[in-house]
C-alpha cells in the first residue's frame, strides 16, 4: 500500500510545482542625480507602492527604486529651475507595497512634497520641510527637524523623535507621535489620537478629534499647563494636582512651561504619566 502512495505523492508535488508561476523579478528604476539648488523643491507622485525619503550625505538629490511591473509603469524624472519631479504610476490598486518602491535621498534644507493614493511613505534623517498628502497610505516619519505636514484620509500616521512645526491630519486612521518636540497639532474626525513623550518650555501640543479617543502618555519630567475639554466623551486624568471631572481636565504640572490642549466631541480622553 505504501509503495503505491509514495509515487502518487511525488507526482502531485511535481505537478503542483510545475503549475506555480515563476516568481517575478524586480527591475531597477532609472537612477538620477541632481545637484541641489536652494530654489528647488522635490515633488514625488506615486499612486501605489512605497516611497522612501532619506537624508543625503552630500548636496545631491539621488533618485532610484525598483518595481515588479517594469512594462506597465509610468516613470518620469525631470528637473527645472524650481522643482525636481519624480512620477511613478503602476495604475493598479490593491497591490502590496513591495511591488513598487521609489527611493529619494535629500540634502538638508530642501522642501519635499509627496502625493499618493495608497503608497506607504517613510521619511527619516534630514533637516528640512516635508509635506505628504495621501488618500489611504500609511505615513511614518522619524528623526526629522523642520516643518512637517502630513495628511492621510484613511491611513495611519506616526511621527517619532522629531522636532519643529508638526501638523498631522486624518479622518479614520491612528495619529501617533512619540518623542516629538515643538509646535505639534494632531487633528482627526473618526480616528484615534495618541501622544507619547515630553512637554516642556517651548512645546505647544494641540490634540483634536470629533469621535475617536485620545490617549496621552506624558513623561513625568514634563512641565506644562493642561487644558482638556470634551462635549460628551469621558475624561480620565491621572496626573497629580490637576483638577479634573468627567468632561474636563485643567491645571499646571511641575510649573507651567509647555502647553497641552485637548478637544473632543464624543471621543474619550485618557491621560497618564510614564517614566
Amino acid at each position: 500500500m505504501n509503495q503505491t502512495i509514495i509515487p502518487i505523492l511525488m507526482f502531485l508535488v511535481c505537478f503542483v510545482s510545475a503549475c506555480l508561476p515563476a516568481p517575478k523579478q524586480y527591475t531597477e528604476l532609472g537612477s538620477y542625480i541632481f545637484d541641489s539648488v536652494e530654489t528647488q523643491s522635490v515633488l514625488v507622485e506615486v499612486d501605489h507602492g512605497e516611497v522612501i525619503v532619506l537624508g543625503s550625505d552630500d548636496d545631491q538629490v539621488k533618485i532610484g527604486g525598483q518595481t515588479l511591473f517594469a512594462e506597465e509603469i509610468e516613470y518620469q524624472v525631470s528637473s527645472t529651475e524650481n522643482q525636481i519631479l519624480i512620477k511613478a504610476h503602476v495604475n493598479r490598486s490593491n497591490l502590496p507595497n513591495a511591488s513598487l518602491q521609489v527611493r529619494v535621498n535629500i540634502p538638508n534644507g530642501m522642501l519635499v512634497k509627496v502625493k499618493t493614493e495608497s503608497a506607504s511613505v517613510f521619511a527619516s534623517g534630514y533637516q528640512g520641510n516635508l509635506e505628504v498628502a495621501s488618500t489611504s497610505g500609511n505615513i511614518n516619519v522619524e528623526n526629522l527637524i523642520g516643518k512637517i505636514t502630513l495628511q492621510s484620509n484613511r491611513g495611519n500616521i506616526t511621527v517619532r523623535e522629531s522636532s519643529g512645526d508638526v501638523a498631522v491630519v486624518g479622518n479614520y486612521g491612528l495619529l501617533n507621535t512619540e518623542d516629538v518636540r515643538g509646535n505639534i497639532a494632531l487633528s482627526t474626525i473618526m480616528g484615534n489620537v495618541m501622544f507619547n513623550g515630553l512637554i516642556q518650555t517651548g512645546d505647544i501640543v494641540r490634540l483634536e478629534t470629533d469621535h475617536g479617543p485620545v490617549v496621552v502618555n506624558l513623561s513625568k519630567h514634563s512641565a506644562l499647563g493642561i487644558q482638556v475639554r470634551s462635549t460628551s466623551g469621558d475624561v480620565v486624568c491621572m496626573v497629580p494636582e490637576i483638577n479634573s471631572s468627567t468632561r474636563t481636565c485643567d491645571g499646571e504640572y511641575q510649573s507651567k512651561g509647555g502647553m497641552l490642549s485637548v478637544r473632543t466631541v464624543s471621543g474619550a480622553v485618557t491621560m497618564q504619566l510614564i517614566p
